[in-house]
């Protein structure tokens, strides 16, 4: 059986999918998976009918938002077959999506079960007067405030052990609105990898938590407008994100555009911090972890998403996108 450890090579990708066909002419089609196939485990955008705005999250009118995370060791499937012992926030890679509104006050009382020291941290100003924990000790819970004092997607993630937190899975992201996008879709876009720093024998590209064939499958209907918040965590490596069939204006450039660079969380705002072996420093003037665009669904078919890096494909950053005729 496939042993799920995607590892780099010309030939990676192609050999999961010659296996995964091998399977179904091998073994009874009862007994395969029925929600692993070449358009992925979930399916996330256009799943039915609808007559509002689909987004990614919804903050009530409220100007104290409290969340709850609990740091555990978690046994995380991220593809056909292999598995990672992660550290997560709630048990899922990436961790709840947390959403504020521009203004509001941002509690997270987290709590522990790690058997060392985790901290919240995110790129925003905390409130005047208070002082948040460094770090949360195993088997305690501390409070951390923050100010959603600027509009914005960003990371939060652990910072407590440097970039070893973000690359056994402590991290999510936090939209803070100042009003409401006019879309039909919107969805987050989480780019990392697992790689053997962190995870022995390991190495695989990801996308929210998963690689190829497990990656979310985005369906859309025909002229559906999308927004997407595109975040590379990392911890180390850089990518450039491509969308067949599709082309969005760069809001840095001001011109189409079909594929993202975004440098890894760390080389952005952490570069006091000790890197993985291997990590390539990059110019300052390409250094972006953030991107929010929006494109239209004007090209009916089903087209492929994937990282423009070829070592990252074969690694399992690839994904099934389907535009379909309004029914």
């Amino acid at each position: 059986m496939f042993s799920g450890r995607l590892q780099r090579g010309p030939n990676a990708l192609f050999l999961a999918i010659i296996i995964l066909f091998g399977l179904t002419i091998a073994l009874p089609t009862e007994l395969l998976l029925e929600d692993v196939s070449m358009g992925g485990r979930d399916k996330v955008g256009h799943t039915e009918s609808h007559s509002e705005s689909q987004l990614a999250c919804s903050p009530d009118d409220s100007y104290l938002k409290q969340f709850s995370l609990t740091a555990q060791y978690t046994d995380w499937e991220f593809t056909l077959g292999g598995s990672i012992d992660a550290w997560t926030f709630d048990g899922i890679i990436p961790a709840p999506l947390l959403c504020a509104n521009l203004g509001d006050t941002i509690e997270v009382s987290l709590t522990n079960t790690l058997e060392v020291p985790v901290s919240f941290h995110v790129h925003l100003n905390p409130p005047e007067g208070v002082v948040n924990p460094e770090q949360v000790a195993p088997e305690q819970t501390g409070v951390f405030s923050f100010l959603a004092n600027q509009a914005g997607t960003y990371l939060y993630h652990d910072l407590a052990n440097g970039n070893e937190g973000t690359g056994r899975g402590l991290y999510g992201a936090l939209i803070v609105r100042d009003g409401i996008p006019e879309v039909d879709h919107e969805i987050v876009v989480i780019l990392g990898e697992y790689q053997p720093d962190y995870h022995p024998d390991t190495y695989a590209a990801i996308v929210n938590g998963f690689a190829f064939p497990y990656l979310p499958a985005w369906n859309f209907e025909l002229g559906e407008r999308v927004q997407v918040h595109l975040l590379n965590i990392g911890p180390s490596e850089e990518h450039t994100f491509h969308i067949h069939g599709h082309r969005w204006i760069d809001s840095d450039e001001g011109r189409p555009i079909d594929n993202k660079f975004l440098s890894p969380h760390s080389a952005v705002y952490h570069p006091e911090i000790s890197r993985p072996e291997g990590f390539i420093p990059l110019a300052s003037a390409l250094v972006d972890d953030v991107s929010v665009f929006a494109f239209n669904a004007d090209s009916a078919g089903e087209w492929m998403y994937h990282c423009h890096i070829y070592d990252h494909i074969n690694a399992g950053m690839m994904g099934h996108l389907e535009v379909q005729e309004a029914e």
